[in-house]
C-alpha cells in the first residue's frame, strides 16, 4: 500500500522529535514545535521549526499567495504543517497579511508567493510548484519544485540544472530530510563528513564561485 503524504509527515515528525528534542524544543500552538537547539549558531537557533497545518480556508488562501494551482500532495503537506524549516531545507507555505499563522513563539515559513511569482525562471515548466529551497554549504542552493505529475526537482538556483529527481513528496520525505542526519554530531554541529546538496550537484558550488566573481 503507498504511503500518503500525511503518513510521512507524522513519521518524519517523530523521528525529528527523537533525535533532537534532547538539544532542546519549544512546544507552538496546533502542532508547531522546534526542536534541535543550537546556541552555539545563535541563542535562539534550532535545527527544525515546524509550523502548524492550514483549515481548507487556509490552504485556498495558500493557493492565491502562490498564484497557481497546488497539487495535491502538497496540499496534503500544507494541511499537516504550513512549510517548515528541517536541517537546511526550507518548505513554503502561507504567509499572508495575517499575524503569526503558526504557534506563538514559533514565527512563519518563507512564502509560497517568492518562488512562484517573484522570481521564477523562464525555463521552469508551467506545471511546476515551488515548493521550497536546500541550502548548500556556501553560495549555492537547490529550489524544489514539485511538478503536476508529482515529483520533486532539485533545480540549480541560477541554472536550468536538475541536481536530482525524486519519484514523489513522499520519496523527498523519506529520503533526503532523514539523510540530512550525517550532516550534523549529536550536538548538532554541522560535520563537513556529508554533502549538503544531494545529486549530481558537485559543480553548482564552483558556478556560484563563478557568478560571485563577475
Amino acid at each position: 500500500m503507498t504511503k500518503s503524504v500525511s503518513e510521512a509527515l507524522i513519521q518524519l515528525d517523530e523521528r525529528l522529535r527523537e533525535r533532537y528534542d534532547p538539544l532542546g524544543s519549544v512546544e507552538g500552538a496546533n502542532g508547531a514545535y522546534l526542536t534541535g537547539h543550537v546556541p552555539h549558531v545563535a541563542p535562539s537557533a534550532y535545527l527544525c521549526t515546524r509550523y502548524a497545518g492550514l483549515d481548507v480556508n487556509g490552504i485556498r488562501d495558500a493557493e492565491k499567495e502562490a498564484e497557481r494551482n497546488i497539487p495535491e500532495p502538497y496540499k496534503e503537506l500544507l494541511h499537516h504543517m504550513n512549510g517548515a524549516r528541517l536541517l537546511g531545507v526550507s518548505l513554503f507555505g502561507l504567509v499572508g497579511r495575517s499575524v503569526d499563522r503558526s504557534g506563538v513563539g514559533i514565527g512563519q515559513p518563507i512564502t509560497l508567493w517568492y518562488q512562484n511569482a517573484v522570481e521564477r525562471p523562464d525555463y521552469i515548466p508551467e506545471g511546476h510548484l515551488g515548493i521550497g529551497a536546500i541550502n548548500g554549504a556556501w553560495a549555492s542552493q537547490g529550489h524544489l519544485y514539485l511538478a503536476a505529475t508529482g515529483e520533486v526537482d532539485l533545480y540549480n538556483a541560477q541554472f536550468d540544472m536538475i541536481g536530482t529527481r525524486w519519484s514523489s513528496l513522499v520519496e523527498f520525505l523519506e529520503d533526503e530530510i532523514p539523510r540530512r542526519f550525517s550532516i550534523y554530531d549529536d550536538e548538532g554541529r554541522e560535520t563537513q563528513k556529508s554533502k549538503h546538496l544531494p545529486g549530481d550537484t558537485e559543480d553548482w558550488e564552483r558556478l556560484a564561485q563563478e557568478i560571485d566573481d563577475v
